[in-house]
């Protein structure tokens, strides 16, 4: 009888801000019946205000802190979870650590061009708030993709069709939970 102690319950997806983590991660909950949460709503319900709003009036630093108490919660869950993080949640070690012990991590990434489409005209996302949106998103890739590339696995959105995208996904994760 296969022992499985190893399967774990919960696949985060890491990836810039408008990679499609909500987007994709909803769909594939759905169809790997998985409950879905997104961090940053989790976040904003708890808090009540946006995510743009607690960037403005209480900082980055305490909403790190808040992500991270929730990411510690959610992940210790007994309980089948998609969850989508927030692009700079997977920068933190203490997070990383328990994710990569207790969880599948998928890294959405898509090219910049493809982003800047995406999300490109949206003020809600504070930290690409300032005049220059590709240098920022630049800065960030960066700064996070040599530590993005610690997931699991990585699939690339810019252009691919979700339900390929997801298919691949689910492929993956397969292969990983049941080794031949």
């Amino acid at each position: 009888m296969k022992n499985n102690s190893n399967i774990k319950k919960i696949i985060a997806i890491v990836g810039l801000m408008g990679v499609g983590k909500t987007t994709i991660g909803s769909k594939l909950s759905e169809k790997l019946k998985y409950y879905f949460i997104d961090c940053d709503q989790e976040i904003e319900d708890r808090e009540r205000k946006s995510i743009k709003e607690i960037f403005a009036q209480n900082g980055e630093k305490y909403f790190r802190e808040i992500e991270k108490k929730i990411i510690k919660e959610i992940i210790f869950r007994d309980e089948k979870i998609i969850l989508s993080l927030g692009g700079g949640a997977f920068m933190d070690d203490e997070v990383r650590k328990i994710l990569s012990e207790k969880a599948i991590v998928i890294w959405l990434y898509a090219a910049i061009d493809e982003i800047l489409h995406r999300v490109g005209n949206k003020n809600t996302r504070p930290l690409l708030n300032q005049k220059n949106k590709r240098n920022i998103l630049e800065e960030l890739a960066k700064k996070r993709y040599p530590i993005y590339a610690q997931a699991d696995f990585k699939f690339d959105t810019s252009d691919e069709n979700h339900e390929v995208l997801i298919g691949k996904i689910i492929k993956k994760i397969n292969e990983k939970q049941n080794p031949s």
